[in-house]
């Protein structure tokens, strides 16, 4: 794992190649810049969106609070209930995401716009007219990381967010 030329001979190796017939020297220049046989690393059956869903019903079962028929619950009792969940959620999604404030500014405070800004990072509120500088409303939220689990499940249960629960009787 730590070896460049243990690496690239193990994947010679699993890629099917008679490694008795070539010397380390031989092997080794082969695999340097040329892609694994068979294309491209497969892609994970599971979506990241099922596993980040997964991530977060594991932790704070979130889905579950979801799907919850919160009617038959007075306000108190759901706002109990919701606290651990999204104080769960957050430490999950800091975790995996590292999520931070998009910009250093406070709400109510001004900012400055420079024209080129993309729209995934800031969207006028109202009319901006080309303004050079606005107020904040959101500071907004960006992802500093993205530390999903592998998938390493089969395709079939790809889709499972969280599986059944059964107690022996």
């Amino acid at each position: 794992m730590f070896d460049r030329q243990v690496a690239e001979r193990v994947a010679l190796a699993l890629d099917g190649v008679d490694l008795a017939s070539q010397s380390v020297a031989e092997s080794t220049p082969a695999v340097v810049g040329k892609e694994p046989v068979g294309g491209a690393p497969r892609e994970s059956a599971q979506s990241d969106a099922v596993t980040l869903l997964a991530a977060l019903q594991r932790d704070a079962r979130l889905v579950d609070l979801i799907h919850e028929n919160l009617d038959q619950y007075a306000d108190d009792q759901v706002g109990a209930a919701a606290r651990p969940c999204l104080k769960q959620c957050r430490q999950t999604l800091d975790r995996l995401l590292g999520i931070v404030p998009l910009v250093e500014v406070g709400d109510g405070q001004v900012l400055p716009v420079d024209a080129s800004t993309s729209s995934a990072r800031l969207r006028w509120v109202g009319e901006s007219s080309g303004a050079s500088q606005g107020k904040v409303v959101h500071h907004g939220w960006v992802a500093t990381q993205v530390q999903l689990p592998a998938w390493s499940g089969s395709a079939d249960d790809a889709l499972v967010i969280a599986p059944a629960q059964v107690q022996a009787p």
